[in-house]
């Protein structure tokens, strides 16, 4: 803004000392445009977040609860998420993507799938991992150590999700939310460093149920919810996995719009 009050006098009108320069006034307005604009030092930042959704395998209905949240994600006009069930598309296409969503269940990486999808994270790339992410591709040490931890039973019924960390861009205003689910819990990795985001607390069941992570210079969130319909329709949960995929993107956190609290 500095530098933009420097093409301007004090009573607002340009000044005289610019006609007297041999630099056209059109080059000075060309470049107020651009920092209005800001061109300058921000650039692609209004680009929409390019993401690939990342789904298949047993158990869990992944043809059609990603659409729910797919819907969600469009009305923001920040979003374009692309489908895939093609896990080499994980060598090379992932680079086309700003972050990735993984909602599998089973399955396994070749060595190359599992190189592609880790270098992208390490290098820069977001991972929004949902449920049963964690009990995918079991036989990649690699994915395991980038997620942090992986499936090792669960419960379920209607629960109480706690935010427990207030401070973090993701659940910042955040309050405790009702989500009928299961209640994944984990082994974690060795080289594990999370950090929890909402907990829950019945009885034994006392664990984390979404972290974040840095993984080389990629982010990293995962949460254990999201088994059926009635999950992926909760609008704490969309709210909670939106605002994720805007911190995975490197972006500035925010509400989905039109969700009903």
């Amino acid at each position: 803004m500095q530098g933009m009050m420097n093409l301007f006098s004090k009573d607002g009108k340009i000044g005289r000392w610019m006609v007297k320069r041999p630099i056209s006034i059109l080059v000075y307005a060309a470049l107020i445009a651009l920092v209005a604009a800001g061109a300058l030092g921000v650039a692609g930042t209004n680009q929409k977040i390019k993401v690939m959704f990342l789904r298949g395998g047993g158990v869990h209905d992944w043809k059609n609860n990603p659409p729910i949240l797919k819907a969600v994600m469009e009305q923001t006009n920040d979003f374009e998420v692309t489908f895939t069930e093609n896990l080499d598309d994980l060598k090379e296409r992932i680079k086309d993507f700003d972050i990735i969503a993984v909602y599998t269940t089973g399955m396994a990486l070749a060595k190359e799938q599992e190189k592609g999808l880790c270098d992208f994270i390490e290098k820069g790339g977001g991972f929004v991992g949902i449920h049963s992410a964690s009990d995918s591709f079991k036989n990649a040490d690699r994915y395991w150590e980038m997620v942090g931890g992986r499936f090792a039973g669960h419960g379920g019924g209607k629960y109480t999700v706690y935010i427990y960390d207030h401070d973090h861009p993701i659940t910042k205003g955040l309050k405790d939310f009702e989500i009928e689910d299961e209640t994944y819990c984990h082994n974690y990795h060795r080289n594990a460093q999370m950090r929890s985001l909402t907990r829950m607390n019945r009885g034994n069941e006392r664990q984390s149920m979404s972290w974040v992570s840095h993984y080389g210079k990629g982010r990293v969130f995962y949460t254990g919810n999201g088994h059926g319909r009635q999950a992926w329709s909760n609008p704490h949960f969309q709210r909670l996995v939106v605002r994720a995929m805007y911190w995975a993107a490197g972006r500035k956190v925010k509400n989905p719009p039109n969700v009903q609290y």
